[in-house]
């Protein structure tokens, strides 16, 4: 299993779309996409592991984050076509709804936190991150969660195993202690 980085930068657009930026400033990109030998992409299929989060955020905040900048984009729109467009405020509310709409799929798609296998599997996931410090600390925490997947490939291949455990008796204190915290917990 490889992790594969490819860092970039924009600078000096004084707008940009994705993600909602007005103004002079720099926007890191980082693509990570992970690259699986043969028997890791077999393990990835066998275990249906392709759907499965790696990172879990919620979708509540991740929509709300997703649907602040495509309402001000909605709102814009709203505007300009209200101004230019003859029908009036009917039409131009329909298409801000739409541009709402659409906005929040295409900002939920790119900023949502959750990852999932596939995001990095199949061609990769671009992040955007607004200074080079977050972008440094976004490549360290992907690498910790690809780290946490190769292990469970590494598990996987030996999950039909059959294991011995030996459970070795405590000393008469101890034991009494483990007792009582185990009926405490409920086991």
């Amino acid at each position: 299993m490889n992790l594969l980085f490819k860092r970039d930068q924009k600078s000096g657009t004084l707008f940009s779309l994705v993600p909602l930026r007005i103004g002079n400033s720099v926007i890191f990109n980082l693509h990570a996409e992970l690259e699986l030998d043969d028997e890791e992409k077999e393990l990835v299929k066998l275990y249906r592991l392709a759907q499965v989060p790696l990172v879990i955020s919620d979708p509540i905040d991740d929509l709300r984050q997703a649907f602040r900048p495509a309402l001000l984009l909605g709102l814009v729109s709203f505007v300009v076509l209200w101004l230019i467009t003859p029908t009036g405020f009917m039409s131009s509310s329909s298409l801000a709804l739409l541009v709402v709409l659409v906005m929040t799929v295409v900002y939920f798609r790119t900023l949502r936190e959750q990852i999932i296998v596939s995001d990095l599997t199949e061609g990769g996931r671009t992040f955007y991150c607004e200074s080079i410090v977050l972008l440094i600390q976004k490549e360290a925490y992907l690498e910790r969660v690809c780290e946490y997947l190769r292990q469970v490939l590494e598990s996987a291949k030996h999950w039909d195993d059959r294991e011995r455990i030996a459970i070795q008796p405590l000393k008469k204190a101890e034991a009494k202690q483990a007792v009582l915290k185990g009926s405490l917990l409920g086991v």
